[in-house]
């Protein structure tokens, strides 16, 4: 017998609708008994298939739990324990709704230390896509309760909202989590309903003149790789796929050494040092946190690609020597490597997530050296500001920011000119952004699980492609809602909040018109829109203050009300 893997021990059913028990097996019939202690609720029998699948109905069971499901055919018993009935809700979108409670700690750390809710549970779909066509089941994952040992891979958002429904709706709650970082919408909508809406936009397109050839290939408006078809047929091809990966790994590996092995910093062994300049030499600093690209002035630092190495002394109390402490060391644009006197304590390969470092026994002295080798190669670097820049060791927090010196320790443009003409620049394809994957490996095998809502959270990838977005969000909660099989399924939008960087493409503006592309699509049935244009940082693409968007959500599940918080 062969379950999906969302019918296993701790599974959240919804309550108030008749939930299904499916598999396959060769050894039909299959019966199923659900137990409350030793009660039998109830039984039910399906005789043996052509194909061998099953799918049995269950009754309407109470909110609450613990029940025992019995699932057996003529060869084996399989039992699923601990089950729930309470409210189901899908999360989906992208790294805002994924980011995980450990990543918002700075402003949720004492009271995430006080939640212990077995009654909420979350089962996080596997990262995975599939291009050739929907998947019809899952088999791997489990589910996880909100508990101190498991609370922190939750998503925060998701976390926070359950919290309080579980609070207000006295039963338990469950998480579909399905958001992924960096998809575009593109990735959760079914292939022939994706392809279907880009001809129509591309026909309206035409209408207007705004349609050109570019590479033989028709185009609409600026919305280029999308209005093809011949990006989802080629993602169709696994070779092409394994080819793609490889040769990037080959090129990034090459890349990564040859910038090791040219890095002065890390030939002089600069982490050992007290000062990154000889008795003599000139010192250079800055300040941090600071924006390189934010400097008054001309400075090398606005353009340079490379690594730099910035170095900063510090005192303690005597009361810290030697003990463990938390290196709070904000974000850092693009990547760091991190040593205190000499020891690496932590590192981080892109610029999002929040520097938190334990620092282990031993390290610290009375006078100590942090050292950060920062890599900036795709914009300009800096530690980003309106985050935090201290050392805690226990109660007593030791302030970072401010003067430090730094200098370079590889420029991959000296003079302008590129150093290494042999060697590639880094760069990958991430085929989980990409059109109708996502969907087909990680909603789709989900189908059969009932739900109450759905909460979504997405538009940071598609601000390039504003113009077309409120037409494809309203077609992806169709689609959705259509496979779960309920049209009129409770959906929350939540809204970007403001962002105001302007480097890659990605400023203020298009968000701006991101939200009002989100603002027209609001208008469809049972969609409540959530604002949170407030809530935003100017250089933090992940806000932690979670816990007061999920307010906001949950109000909006209760109010109705289209738009929750009006933007002022």
């Amino acid at each position: 017998m062969k379950l999906s893997s969302l019918l296993s021990d701790g599974i959240v059913l919804q309550r108030e609708k008749r939930c299904p028990v499916w598999g396959s097996s060769c050894s039909g019939p299959v019966s199923v008994r659900v137990f409350s202690g030793e009660t039998v609720l109830a039984e039910a029998v399906q005789a043996e298939q052509a194909d061998g699948t099953f799918e049995i109905q269950l009754p309407l069971l109470p909110p609450g739990g613990p029940y025992e499901i019995e699932i057996s055919d003529r060869r084996e018993t399989r039992i699923i324990r601990d089950v729930l009935v309470g409210d189901v809700f899908l999360l989906a979108g992208q790294s805002n709704m994924e980011l995980p409670v450990r990543r918002t700690l700075d402003e949720t750390e004492a009271y995430c230390r006080t939640i212990h809710e077995p009654g909420i549970r979350q089962f996080e779909v596997p990262k995975e896509h599939d291009f050739k066509g929907p998947v019809p089941d899952i088999f791997a994952g489990s589910w996880k309760k909100a508990v101190q040992e498991e609370l922190y891979d939750f998503s925060a958002l998701g976390l926070f909202f359950a919290l309080l429904w579980k609070a207000e709706k006295k039963v338990p709650v469950g998480l579909l989590q399905t958001a992924c970082g960096g998809i575009q919408i593109e990735a959760l909508i079914p292939e022939d309903r994706l392809i279907q809406e880009v001809r129509r936009l591309r026909e309206e397109a035409e209408k207007r003149g705004e349609s050109k050839e570019r590479n033989g290939v028709l185009t609409g408006s600026h919305y280029d790789k999308f209005y093809c078809e011949d990006l989802i047929r080629l993602d169709k091809d696994d070779t092409y796929i394994r080819k793609t990966l490889a040769e990037e790994e080959k090129k990034n590996s090459a890349f990564y050494e040859w910038l090791d092995r040219t890095d002065e910093g890390i030939r002089d062994l600069w982490k050992d040092r007290e000062s990154l300049f000889a008795p003599g030499e000139k010192a250079q600093y800055l300040e941090v946190p600071g924006r390189w690209e934010d400097l008054p002035g001309k400075t090398f630092l606005q353009t340079l690609r490379g690594s730099v190495w910035v170095l900063k002394r510090f005192e303690l109390p005597d009361e810290c020597v030697g003990k463990e402490a938390k290196l709070y060391l904000g974000t850092v644009v693009d990547a760091d490597e991190t040593y205190i006197n000499g020891i690496p304590v932590g590192k981080t390969e892109y610029r999002y997530p929040p520097r938190r470092y334990p620092v282990p026994p031993g390290v610290l002295k009375k006078t100590n050296t942090l050292v950060v080798r920062v890599k900036a190669l795709q914009r300009p670097g800096g530690f980003v500001e309106e985050m935090p820049y201290f050392l805690q060791c226990g109660e007593i927090r030791i302030p970072l920011g401010g003067k430090a010196e730094f200098k370079t320790g590889t420029d991959l443009y000296p003079g302008g000119r590129k150093a290494f003409p042999e060697i590639e620049e880094p760069g990958n394809t991430f085929f989980h952004y990409r059109p109708c994957g996502v969907y087909n490996k990680m909603i789709y095998p989900l189908r059969r699980m009932k739900l109450s809502g759905i909460l979504f959270y997405q538009g940071e990838s598609n601000t390039l492609f504003y113009r077309e977005y409120a037409d494809l969000l309203r077609l992806m909660i169709a689609s959705l809602r259509e496979t779960f099989g309920d049209p009129s399924m409770k959906t929350a939008v939540v809204m970007l909040p403001f962002f105001g960087e302007e480097d890659d493409e990605r400023g203020s503006g298009n968000w701006d018109r991101l939200r009002e592309a989100q603002r027209k699509a609001g208008d469809m049935e049972n969609c409540v829109l959530i604002d949170l244009l407030d809530l935003g940082q100017r250089y933090e693409l992940h806000p932690q203050n979670k816990r007061e968007a999920a307010e906001r959500v949950f109000s909006g599940f209760l109010s109705g009300d289209q738009l929750l918080t009006p933007t002022s």
